[in-house]
């Protein structure tokens, strides 16, 4: 039986494809690699900054140097589309290393936009050396957080991004393709549930995309509608489901509504501000103002708990101190309790490259910027963490006992499993400090009576709320 590895960098459409991947190789009967050596190895690679393309070659290097004589199977964003370009990819993995030259055979590049065919083309190299009736034991069955991606690639062409030149044009999965794979992930659940005979066993899907929000825009649908069809499938179950990143303009009334409506969809939306400057938004080719920003956060803000985290670039060509000051002034009202920082970097292809490169960028001012936001970012988790003290939540807790909260708190908890289970937690106070958010502590509420008291003073919260 071969032996498989896989790795990603980058997105959770990253993510999302190489559990898709994953499922295929157990299907033919291969099994995952415990030390690292394998016969069959797939990179999905990041090319969203400088930073991620170099550390994805890295891995690339590093890995081949220790199985040179495994097939790879390279694809994702460091792949261009243009086919001229991809004996270049390959150049680049062997050229700090002559010793591999002669295993170059053994390298497969595959573009992002080819990389449904990944699959097709693994399996034709290794057809004669596995029995692809052997199937996958029930392996698959063993995950409990699921990653599905509902669309690709991206039309809006920011002028920093390489991702529409990489992943191509946007593109939907049909609804009934979407609902067939979530009932296939219910229905393990339930039968997992039924063979471990613990009916606290759940799970959780996150609905990932490139631009999530443009779901349905090519096949005459939208994403409120996909929502609304997943509820009907996951109510009474013990499926959570999570929206990744959300592009702001593709966000209404009737898609806050199903969020909020909908109990088994978590409160929590991931929405890029990447600057609070109107000026830099518009050298961005952002298609909104800070006006328009603030005013679907007001909209979404009217779900009781909900949590809101962020993606800010620091460091675009042009940006000046006042331009920077006017992102701590978003980031100081909106208050999100995460931020994903990215200290910019100029990417080929892209307008910024082609046409701000003259732009000179100060590295000590991007770092200084880097860790102010560093330090708003734990300001206000901290002060996230502090607002829901005494609070109940039902979480998945995970085998290592930590959890998620719906509105995307990190949670520390006293209880220990195997398998993720749901359970009731008080939120009681700071566990500890990462990078730029702090975990939670929680403890198991075990009292029905406490639990039901919780859930009727947040009712009554709500209601209070809705008045005003």
């Amino acid at each position: 039986m071969l032996d498989y590895a896989i790795y990603y960098l980058g997105c959770r459409v990253n993510q999302a494809e190489v559990e898709s991947f994953e499922d295929k190789l157990l299907e033919f009967g291969l099994k995952p690699s415990l030390n690292g050596k394998a016969d069959v190895i797939i990179f999905n690679t990041c090319s969203v900054t400088n930073k991620a393309e170099k550390e994805s070659y890295r891995l690339i290097r590093r890995v081949f140097k220790e199985n040179p004589q495994a097939k790879l199977f390279i694809t994702g964003c460091i792949v261009p589309l243009n086919k001229t370009l991809i004996d270049q990819v390959k150049d680049r993995i062997i050229n700090q290393d002559q010793n591999l030259e002669k295993y170059k055979d053994n390298i497969f590049i595959i573009s992002s936009l080819n990389k449904n065919k990944l699959i097709d083309i693994l399996k034709e190299q290794i057809k004669d050396k596995i029995n692809f009736l052997e199937g996958n034991n029930g392996l698959q069955n063993l995950r409990f957080k699921y990653n599905i991606k509902v669309q690709d690639g991206c039309n809006h062409f920011c002028t920093f991004c390489i991702i529409p030149y990489t992943r191509g044009r946007s593109r939907s999965k049909p609804i009934e393709q979407v609902i067939k794979e979530i009932e296939t992930i219910k229905n393990n659940l339930i039968s997992t549930s039924k063979k471990l005979n613990n009916e606290d066993i759940g799970i959780e899907i996150d609905l990932v995309g490139i631009c999530l929000g443009d779901y349905g825009l090519d096949i005459n649908t939208n994403l409120a509608k996909l929502l609304k069809e997943i509820a009907e499938v996951i109510k009474n179950t013990n499926i959570i489901l999570r929206l990744s990143s959300l592009d702001l303009a593709t966000i209404d009334d009737d898609l806050i509504e199903v969020v909020y409506n909908t109990p088994n969809i978590a409160k929590y939306f991931h929405l890029p501000l990447q600057s609070g400057s109107n000026e830099i938004l518009k050298l961005m080719k952002r298609n909104y103002t800070v006006e328009k920003y603030l005013e679907t956060i007001n909209k979404i803000k009217q779900i009781p708990d909900v949590g809101i985290t962020t993606d800010i670039i620091v460091g675009f060509p042009g940006e000046q101190d006042h331009h920077f000051n006017e992102t701590l002034q978003v980031v100081d009202y909106v208050k999100f309790h995460r931020i994903h920082i990215f200290p910019f970097s100029f990417r080929p292809y892209t307008y910024a490259y082609n046409k701000l490169r003259y732009v000179k960028l100060d590295p000590d001012k991007i770092k200084e910027r880097e860790k102010i936001l560093t330090q708003r970012s734990l300001d206000n988790s901290y002060n996230f963490i502090k607002s829901n003290l005494n609070k109940v939540f039902k979480v998945l807790i995970e085998p290592n006992s930590l959890a998620y909260t719906h509105n995307f708190i990190r949670v520390k908890t006293d209880i220990n499993t195997d398998i993720p289970i749901l359970k009731n937690i008080i939120i009681k106070g700071i566990y500890e400090q990462k990078t730029n958010f702090y975990i939670a502590l929680g403890y198991e509420v075990k009292n029905k009576e406490e639990v039901k008291n919780k859930e009727l003073e947040k009712q009554e919260f709500e209601k209070q709320e809705l008045k005003k």
